[in-house]
């Protein structure tokens, strides 16, 4: 049985059993326990428990955003295929042809098999890295904040085969922070990152090819982590792309085993 709740103070238990099985503990919860939390106080966000026979047999929070389409899992604890089965089934029929995107736990196979079965697109697994120092030995003459002089060239270019587009970060200033790396009046560089919780995202870090031996890589992110303070930051980077690891070992962020995830998505239809 599917049930929308309002308070998860009777699952507590479910919860922290599986919050602490590395098979099937949620990289959002791991990364935030707000994402589980804050659900029920925040707009657009569903929360539900599924039961069979008075057992709690999963707990899910959903992201739904009518006016673009859009669904995404923020929670997803469940051990068993057939009750994440039936949550998916439930969010196709009340939000039919959503683009549906999913991040979780690549070692819980109740996920994966049943994404795999709908025919959803996986993107690589990603290793969480945070920073812990030092930063690097790197002059950071050149980066400075986004502004309204660099809009044109960062949206130029800015990746959009992503959610959080150019656009999109613009219009988040409540939550993003955009640092450029400027060179004779050009941009050779950005960097997204969040910086309004206790542990930030970088969501994206880029250079253009060209200037990619010229340590703007490591300026980029030796500012965003001056910037960040006393504050935490981390990062999700491909599990198998070696040059991006050695260049955030190179800033100071050192891997986080045991808390990798995997992006998938439904695409609308």
């Amino acid at each position: 049985m599917i049930q929308e709740i309002r308070s998860f103070e009777q699952y507590e238990g479910f919860i922290s059993e599986l919050a602490e099985d590395p098979l099937y503990s949620d990289p959002h919860f791991i990364y935030d326990r707000d994402n589980l939390y804050g659900s029920i106080n925040r707009k657009d966000e569903y929360a539900f428990a599924i039961t069979e026979n008075g057992t709690t047999e999963g707990i899910f929070v959903w992201l739904v955003i009518p006016d673009e389409q859009f669904i995404e899992m923020l929670i997803g604890f469940t051990r068993k295929e057939d009750t994440f089965a039936e949550m998916l089934s439930y969010m196709e029929k009340n939000w039919p042809g959503y683009q549906m995107d999913f991040v979780f736990n690549p070692q819980n196979p109740a996920v994966a098999r049943v994404l795999e079965r709908k025919g959803a697109a996986f993107e690589p697994e990603q290793q969480k890295m945070v920073f812990t120092g030092p930063a690097p030995d790197v002059s950071t003459n050149g980066v400075e904040l986004l502004s309204e002089k660099w809009e044109k060239q960062y949206c130029g270019l800015h990746r959009t085969d992503v959610y959080w587009t150019a656009e999109r970060i613009l219009s988040a200033q409540d939550r993003f922070r955009t640092l450029v790396a400027i060179k004779d009046g050009q941009v050779q560089g950005y960097i997204d990152v969040t910086y309004s919780y206790d542990e930030n995202e970088i969501y994206d870090l880029f250079v253009k090819p060209e200037a990619a031996q010229e340590d703007y890589g490591l300026a980029l992110l030796a500012k965003a982590t001056e910037l960040n303070g006393p504050h935490q930051m981390m990062v999700l980077v491909d599990a198998d792309a070696g040059e991006d690891i050695a260049l955030y070992t190179a800033a100071g962020f050192a891997k986080v085993e045991g808390q990798n995830s995997v992006f998938a998505q439904i695409p609308k239809v």
